[in-house]
């Protein structure tokens, strides 16, 4: 009997066909889901003598039986590639000093092609500069919220801090939450970070690592695929973005000056400040911020030595008040507020309110003076 070997070297012709059988007919695709199989095998094709023979399938290990099912399928199963992205969603959110719970919003997408967990994380920045604005003010009380029920507003049921899961090419709305300090200013800027870091899904206190050294074919391994973010680098498995907290306030001032109106021997002719006469003090509130200073209210304590003038403007009122060229008046009733104008007296200090008071607005032309008049005993 001539062996194979003699058979192919005597042969006049060996036609050879390789073809894919049993797999994945596509070239891997950048979406294709991790631990998806990917198996084929090939077949050889071939004649000897210009008889046709019969096929030989492939196998990991080598086959030479002919015939169809005698080989054995070449697999792997697809790594899961990490790929998740931060992005800023609101514009500089505008706050006011003392204000909690401020909301601005952010996005975490996962564009790998697994279902992924993520620990959140949200840190006030030290200086540098996001939206054209240097950070010069700290938030309080920094939290991260996810939006659970998906309906893009930060309500009661928000309260999960960390994505348990979310699924390959999902997104899911990040509500950072922040308490603007008291003492912050008109003007300043307090900018933030949010990161998400990838864990394992469906328990997000895990974080993911990279695979390292070789391919293993049957197992899925991890692929850090994510680019470099606001203040991480790129495949590190993690990304972040920066917002903005925009502090906008009214900034009051007050000044006050005493103007002698009449006396007793001078009467209203270059009058002086002697016993009975007349003196009128001017309380004015400016505001130089961006936005109206409300719930304004003025106590002055009326100086000894001195007694309150009741019907000092037009016979029937007593307190004056003039924002523009506009004057509005009120009576100081003692002890109560009895017509609710906002004017009383109280253990000898003027009380000057809404409605009379209230609110004052920011802007040249908005100052709010409000004058009584006193005489001396």
């Amino acid at each position: 009997m001539i062996s194979l070997p003699c058979r192919l070297r005597y042969a006049g012709f060996i036609a050879l066909a390789l073809t894919s059988v049993g797999g994945a007919q596509s070239a891997w695709a950048l979406g294709t889901a991790a631990s998806t199989p990917i198996n084929n095998r090939a077949t050889v094709s071939y004649s000897v003598g210009a008889v046709a023979q019969a096929p030989i399938e492939s196998s990991p290990s080598g086959n030479s039986t002919p015939g169809a099912g005698n080989g054995a399928d070449t697999g792997f199963v697809v790594d899961n590639r990490i790929n998740v992205t931060v992005t800023r969603l609101s514009p500089s959110v505008v706050t006011n000093p003392g204000a909690v719970n401020v909301v601005a919003e952010f996005q975490v997408s996962n564009t790998g092609n697994a279902a992924q967990a993520y620990q959140l994380a949200v840190t006030n920045l030290t200086g540098g500069v996001v939206l054209g604005n240097t950070d010069n003010q700290d938030m309080a009380n920094l939290r991260a919220f996810v939006d659970v029920n998906g309906n893009g507003a930060y309500d009661a049921g928000d309260t999960a801090t960390s994505i348990t899961t979310l699924a390959a090419d999902a997104d899911v709305r990040v509500f950072v939450v922040a308490d603007t300090p008291l003492a912050a200013t008109n003007g300043q800027f307090a900018n933030v970070r949010l990161t998400a870091t990838t864990a394992v899904n469906n328990t997000p206190a895990t974080v993911l690592t990279q695979t390292t050294g070789a391919e293993t074919p049957g197992t899925v391994d991890v692929v850090f695929g994510d680019t470099a973010g606001a203040g991480d680098a790129a495949r590190d498995g993690l990304h972040s973005a920066d917002g903005q907290y925009a502090i906008q306030s009214a900034a009051l001032a007050i000044a006050k000056a005493s103007t002698v109106i009449s006396d007793p021997f001078n009467g209203t002719t270059t009058p002086k400040s002697i016993p009975g006469a007349t003196i009128e003090y001017a309380i004015t509130l400016t505001n130089s911020g961006t936005v109206s200073a409300t719930g304004v209210s003025i106590a002055d304590l009326i100086p000894a030595n001195t007694t309150f003038v009741t019907g000092a403007y037009a016979g029937t009122t007593d307190v004056r008040l003039t924002v523009g060229a506009t004057d509005t008046f009120c009576v100081a009733e003692v002890g109560t507020d009895t017509n609710a104008d906002g004017c009383v007296r109280v253990a000898g200090e003027l009380r000057v309110a809404a409605p009379l008071l209230g609110s004052v607005l920011s802007g040249p032309g908005n100052a709010a003076t409000v004058r009584f008049r006193v005489t001396i005993d």
